[in-house]
């Protein structure tokens, strides 16, 4: 992270980024269209991404060899949540569950895959730094993170999905919801070592919306200071999707001065 090749490809994520914005902001395509691309493209990521990561591990007995996926490449995090995500907008009905789909998905894949950008985790747990630009995971993140901001920049650009204030407490009701979740998801996944069946340590192998520990090197020593992080990341949250909103807010209350 913050090295060379992570600048090298925040440059070329960047530019991507841009070109396709322009690209759907002088075309202005449907948003069925935009999400049809992006169905296909999020079936090439996983495919590139588990084709990576997937290992040849000897069974127990040693007899065989068998295929093993390491726990942290599960998808469960927010960005790889958004698979799913965009299936079902792509396939449901219009109607209330769909755009407030859609108004989740707005800031978080927006946001989210920004932040991912920003602070790539595979340099830390998956690939080494040198292999910025010989491994097709690195290929797989960085473009798949794009293709995520660039469909939430459109959700609001291609006036297709009427967006309200409702929708800020909505996204953030789903966000703690799935956050909530993940407890569950990391203590599931943790190896934990008990003596005389007293807990004596553990060792994380997920760390899925970052609720176990933050994604800098900042070590938490007590609950206090965990509870403290997740008080931050709340209203870091609240914050960064009240600026998306922030535009949907004003002009409701345009509206509502003009109704009055």
């Amino acid at each position: 992270m913050f090295t060379v090749y992570h600048f090298v490809w925040l440059a070329i994520s960047a530019a991507v980024i841009a070109g396709a914005l322009a690209f759907l902001q002088r075309r202005r395509p449907p948003l069925k269209s935009v999400l049809s691309v992006c169905c296909v493209l999020c079936v090439l990521s996983e495919l590139v991404k588990d084709l990576s990561v997937i290992k040849m591990v000897p069974s127990a007995d040693g007899s065989m060899l068998l295929p093993y996926m390491e726990m942290q490449h599960l998808p469960f995090h927010l960005c790889s949540i958004q698979i799913l995500l965009i299936f079902f907008v792509r396939f449901a009905r219009p109607g209330k569950a769909r755009t407030t789909v859609l108004a989740f998905m707005y800031p978080t894949a927006l946001i989210g895959a920004a932040l991912a950008l920003a602070m790539p985790s595979i340099f830390s747990s998956s690939i080494e730094v040198s292999q910025a630009f010989t491994h097709p995971l690195a290929y797989q993140f960085f473009l798949y993170h794009s293709m995520l901001v660039v469909l939430g920049a459109y959700i609001p650009l291609c006036g297709e999905v009427e967006l309200r204030p409702k929708h800020y407490f909505s996204t953030l009701g789903i966000l703690g919801a799935l956050a909530m979740a993940s407890l569950y998801l990391n203590s599931m996944f943790a190896a934990a070592t008990y003596e005389d069946g007293e807990l004596i340590s553990v060792e994380y192998a997920t760390n899925f919306f970052f609720t176990y520990k933050p994604p800098l090197p900042i070590p938490l020593t007590s609950v206090g200071q965990w509870l403290a992080y997740l008080a931050v990341i709340c209203l870091l949250a609240a914050v960064l999707v009240g600026l998306c909103y922030l535009p949907v807010l004003r002009r409701a209350k345009k509206e509502a001065e003009a109704a009055s």
